[in-house]
């Protein structure tokens, strides 16, 4: 069977032992640093033990100035020890190895540091042109492809692949669709030819001369005007078989145009389209030729080979789908194949999405975890029921089967395939109906238990006692609650695509995704005249791009009248109604078929029952969420690999807990919701976000089963109790911060002060109080300026929020009102920077308003959003709750201003000195500090995971190379430019030119004590340091030895006096009551002992009208620790407030009724 496609072919000294070609795929498998992986090799040596007869590792770059990371890359000899770990790899399961040579052109600007290098000026807008190729660049390109292919030798590669198609460098000279010069580089078909030709002749003279020489080369250009006929291309690869080529890789594709969907073929483009393209170009070549474009089965295969269209076919994406494909092919195994059904959800839209790390597959959800995905018999049989036959519960049946559990597939219809069935009844997708009947017919020759027209029910999980049940239900469509949506001649998409239900004459489909407009094709081919309604700007927005073209050629077609941007409001007799541009329009119609989406089918009173059992309980599929099918195969494996873990089973055989975020589109807040998502066995989320463009496609990007968003204002309390209500944990990260805080004072206070007194009073509501854990994100600028020889800090010290900073203001007010709110569960983590760090902030006179040798421990995102995600853990102790905890990644992230400005600066070619001035830069009035005690907060919550020497150098490093693009270098401003920019900056509102100018004294004396001190910074020179790494302690006041519990009356007088003040309560009961206090200037207050002692507030009434920091000194020793050695004791200053935050929290409590 299939002898000719497993027959032998020799290609000078390489002999491969079949006629299959897994192609150089684009994957993302490779490093940051576009180093080979463990994951890119286990990839590869998974096709090699399946059976591919040779192995083209993917795009690797050869020229490093255009590489961009995430590629793989043979552009220094640092790349070669790790291609050769790849290739004795694939040579050891007795593989053959290639690598395509590659320079991406337009291609690699997915990584901003990368350069792109085209042939000729390229207008991407009015004001930005891509600069074409210096002609002194040409042979510096020209000599790197040549050694590339010296390395590639040396690296132990048996062939070498030139990739001169699909718009990357040397097809773009190649095509005149592209090539715009008019030097010898370009014009005539001779000139155009002439650099791919010195590529060719470089890459060949730096190989053996027995080893080949393949060339990937598309038939011909698609869509591209004056672009490559088949003529031209059969043309240069005569050429190009002069210049060394041996085998041609006929492809077709281009990223320019609609062309693009011939590179990544979808299912809406025949099998083996490109073939007959390539036998002609065979003919007339006379060379070996490789057969491109949707060769997906070993039957089609074969039958291009025997009739001698080529020598051998690319089965690539065959071989994502199915790593074993070559295996069961050669065996006649062809019913056990996975095949590839063309879906380009994995691999071509995996790709194409930089927010996913690698390519995966619908079919073959292991692709790129084939080492922790392989399926090893278990030593303990479980019983599984799982709910339904669609592909999610068919895939974890098969996999549950093959380890050697017990699976029990309940399917409540009389037939297997779900939605997969009903998707394959679309136009051109009949390869999905195939694969939903290959898989069940797959379940049934495993031996599973399958019971066609059956529910599981509580009843039946009671009767069972399954170990675990995954509920593989599906999805139902979404009826809209609209008038006449209950007409008879109303119909559902599904019904209709099913046979169930006749859509005839004038149709309006009402929605147009992918289902919408695939019903309406579907029904145009029937005769139908039809309309589709879409509520968004565009049709198809859940398709990925290459489907997406296709179906776009395909409505144009059909007659299918597609009309966006309308909401339809009512279905009345014979006609949908709806709104567009604020106007009433009418759409008449015989016929209107809802298809506006699908919801999870009610799975709750499964899941109730086995949480009160101890039974595990999976939702996959559209069960959990109704989503695309390669979410469904992918939870389905997973679950079906994992489910007999011990901490699995611990954790899905019990209720998931909910976690409230807000600011989870912010940066630590993003960071936090990350590493929940990641947890979906033991969190659900809810995230409050702001209605805005931003937001809405953050939650798009993030939207999954285990992420419920909330739209609304956390200034609302009734948004804030909706969102509070049920959960086990309130993550409290949201706030205004600077510079929209510097700008908006009052709007700051209110809602950073308001958002969390809601939350507070909401948490009260609940049935249970004592059930809600909170925790609160306070702020490093709480306890202001502190440098040397006050730079390091603890909690505890003082408050000291600097001087017009509302948003530190706000935080303290809050923090206090947190403290002594009653609840039993909260913390405050006073955040640190943020790395990496908005960049809006460099844009705003904040940046002026720091100390150059001020200093700051700094936290990276990811770790400061793992610490967030660990605090609703069960493993945290008891202990941590009711305390507030400074939040930094270590040591090793200290900073000055100076050191941290120049991590920037430095790779530019600059120093801070050289573009600030002295006289600019405050004296002091920021916030930051080198912490003693942020190691408490590891030890509770163990975050930390990034070596700090690693960490900054690397980004610096990322600063160097973005800078070595001649693009963006040439793009960067020179010292005096970047001087007069700062200047403009400080000249804003806030900045110090604009005190100056506008005699703005309080300012001045925020941030230099006078104007005089000021002018005398005028003329000096930078005194850069780094200050002191011995560590110093504040004075609390009281005997520290002692726990706050133990402390008694005559303790806390002590703590009062050092504060210049009286303790006017008695004996302690408890410290986390409100006791009498009273302060060096009179003011009587309440405040607890953990607030005052644990965390280091103090008398609000002082900070109610102004900032008396000379005044208060004066009286509070406490205090004075922090301002005197910063301060002339001739400061006396008062700077009144805009606004007060104690009037404004004390106004919200009363309206709270706290």
């Amino acid at each position: 069977m299939f002898e000719k496609l497993f027959s032998p072919i020799k290609i000078k000294d390489m002999e491969l032992k079949n006629r299959i070609i897994l192609p150089a795929m684009g994957t993302k498998f490779s490093g940051d640093g576009s180093e080979v992986t463990d994951k890119l090799i286990d990839y590869h040596v998974a096709r090699v033990k399946g059976g591919s007869g040779l192995n083209i590792v993917e795009v690797t770059s050869v020229y490093t100035p255009a590489a961009p990371k995430r590629f793989l890359s043979l552009s220094e000899d640092e790349y070669i020890p790790g291609m050769k770990r790849l290739t004795d790899a694939i040579h050891a399961e007795g593989g053959k190895a290639g690598v395509q040579l590659w320079l991406g052109a337009l291609a690699v600007s997915s990584d901003r540091a990368a350069q792109i290098i085209i042939p000729s000026d390229m207008p991407i807008s009015a004001e930005i042109t891509i600069p074409g190729m210096p002609k002194e660049l040409i042979p510096v390109v020209v000599d790197a492809y040549g050694k590339a292919a010296n390395r590639a030798v040396q690296a132990g590669y048996d062939c070498i692949e030139f990739h001169c198609a699909h718009t990357y460098l040397p097809h773009s000279f190649l095509s005149g669709g592209i090539n715009r010069r008019t030097d010898e580089y370009g014009g005539s078909f001779e000139n155009r030819a002439k650099f791919p030709l010195e590529c060719i002749r470089a890459i060949r003279a730096n190989m053996p001369e027995g080893m080949p020489l393949l060339m990937r080369i598309d038939a011909h250009d698609d869509y591209l005007e004056g672009g490559l006929t088949i003529e031209e291309v059969i043309k240069f690869c005569k050429l190009a078989q002069e210049a060394g080529v041996d085998v041609l890789d006929v492809s077709r594709g281009n990223i320019l145009s609609n062309g693009l969907k011939f590179e990544v073929p979808p299912v809406d483009l025949p099998q083996g389209f490109n073939v007959d393209n390539a036998a002609k170009i065979r003919e007339a070549t006379g060379m070996l030729t490789i057969g491109v474009g949707r060769i997906n089965t070993p039957e089609l295969a074969e039958k291009i080979l025997e009739e001698d269209k080529v020598d051998m076919v690319v089965m690539g994406r065959a071989q994502l789908a199915d790593p074993d494909f070559c295996k069961k092919a050669e065996a006649g195994e062809t019913d056990d194949i996975d095949y590839c059904v063309g879906c380009n959800q994995g691999c071509y839209d995996g790709f194409e999405n930089m927010d996913m790390e690698c390519i995966t597959c619908l079919r073959n959800p292991a692709l790129g975890r084939e080492k922790e995905c392989e399926i090893y018999p278990t030593e303990k049989p479980e019983t599984v029921l799982v709910a339904g036959g669609g592909i999610a519960g068919l895939e974890a049946a098969i996999i549950l089967k093959k380890r050697g559990h017990d699976p029990i597939l309940c399917e409540a219809t009389d037939t297997l395939g779900g939605q997969f069935l009903t998707a394959g009844e679309a136009p051109r997708k009949k390869e999905m109906k195939a694969a939903a009947i290959s898989m069940a017919k797959k379940a049934e020759r495993l031996g599973v238990d399958i019971r066609m027209n059956t529910k599981v029910t509580p009843e039946m999980i009671e009767e069972i006692k399954p170990h675990t049940v995954m509920n593989a239900i599906g999805a139902e469509s979404i009826i809209p609650p609209i008038p006449g949506v209950d007409k008879a001649f109303v119909k559902d998409s599904h019904d209709v695509l099913d046979g169930k239900a006749e859509a005839t004459g004038n149709v309006v489909v009402i929605g147009g995704g992918m289902v919408g407009m695939e019903t309406a094709e579907y029904l145009a081919e029937k005769g139908a005249k039809v309309s589709v309604l879409e509520m968004l700007p565009d049709i198809c927005s859940d398709m990925g791009t290459t489907r997406k073209i296709c179906m776009g050629e395909e409505i144009q077609k059909s007659g299918i009248i597609p009309v966006t941007s309308v909401k339809v409001t009512e279905i009345g007799d014979n006609v949908v109604i709806g709104e567009k541009d604020g106007e009433k329009v009418e759409f008449p119609c015989d016929t209107a078929v809802l298809a506006i989406g699908a919801k999870k089918r009610d799975g709750s009173a499964l899941a109730e029952t086995c949480y009160k059992n101890g039974i595990g309980y999976f939702e996959i599929g559209d069960a959990a969420m109704a989503r695309r099918a390669i979410n469904a195969t992918r939870e389905a494996m997973d679950a079906a690999l994992t489910f007999d873990r011990e901490d699995v089973h611990r954790d899905v055989s019990k209720p998931k807990k909910l976690v409230f975020i807000t600011g989870a589109s912010g940066m630590m807040g993003g960071q936090t919701l990350k590493q929940l998502l990641a947890r979906p066995n033991r969190f659900k989320v809810r995230a409050l976000l702001r209605p805005s463009d931003k937001n809405r496609v953050f939650a798009k990007k993030h939207m999954c089963p285990a992420l419920e968003v909330v739209w609304g204002d956390m200034s609302d309390y009734d948004t804030i109790k909706k969102c509070v209500d049920g959960c086990d944990y309130v993550l409290h990260i949201g706030a205004m911060v600077s510079p929209a805080a510097d700008k908006y004072p009052e709007e700051t206070l209110y809602t950073n002060i308001g958002s969390t007194l809601n939350i507070i009073k909401a948490i009260k509501e609940q049935p249970d109080p004592d059930k809600v854990h909170l925790a609160y994100v306070g702020t490093v600028a709480m306890t202001g300026s502190r440098l040397e020889p006050v730079h390091f800090g603890r909690v505890g010290d003082p408050m000291n929020p600097s001087i017009h900073d509302y948003y530190a203001l706000s935080k303290v007010f809050t923090e206090a009102a947190l403290y002594d709110c009653g609840l039993k569960y909260w913390v405050s983590i006073r955040q640190t920077g943020q790395h990496p760090s908005a960049e809006t902030a460099a844009q705003e006179p904040i940046m002026f308003h720091q100390p150059p040798n001020n200093v700051l421990e700094w936290s990276t995102q990811i770790e400061s959003g793992i610490c967030m995600a660990n605090l609703c853990e069960d493993w945290v102790d008891e202990s941590f709750w009711r305390k507030a905890y400074n939040l930094s990644s270590g040591k090793e992230f200290r900073k000055t201003t100076w050191e941290f400005m120049n991590l920037n600066l430095n790779p530019m070619g600059y120093n801070f000195e050289d573009i600030y001035e002295p006289q600019q830069m405050a004296r002091f009035n920021f916030h930051g500090q080198y912490y003693t005690d942020a190691d408490v907060l590891e030890n509770y919550l163990h975050f930390r995971c990034i070596s700090g020497k690693e960490y900054w150098e690397k980004v610096e490093n990322t600063a160097r190379r973005l800078f070595k693009n001649p693009m963006v270098a040439a793009m960067l401003p020179n010292i005096e430019q970047l001087k007069e920019k700062n200047k403009a900056i400080a000249s804003k509102e806030m900045g110090p030119r604009w005190a100056e100018e506008n005699n703005k004294t309080e300012w001045i004396q925020a941030f230099y004590g006078s104007l005089e001190e000021k002018h005398k910074l005028i003329g000096t020179k930078f005194e850069l340091h780094r200050p002191s790494e011995e560590e110093t302690f504040l004075d609390h006041g009281y005997d520290e030895s002692k726990d706050l519990e133990n402390l008694t009356a005559e303790d806390l007088q002590k703590a009062a006096e050092f504060r210049g003040g009286e303790y006017l309560g008695g004996e302690i009961e408890d410290i986390y009551t409100p006791v009498k206090w009273k302060c060096a200037f009179g003011h009587e207050f309440d405040l607890s002992v953990n607030a005052a002692l644990q965390g280091g507030h103090w008398c609000p009434e002082c900070m109610k009208k102004s900032w008396a920091y000379p005044k208060i000194a004066r009286k509070n020793p406490f205090y004075a620790q922090v301002w005197d050695p910063q301060h002339s004791k001739d400061e006396t200053y008062e700077i009144p407030m805009r606004f007060s935050a104690y009037e404004i929290r004390e106004e919200l409590k009363k309206k709270l009724d706290l």
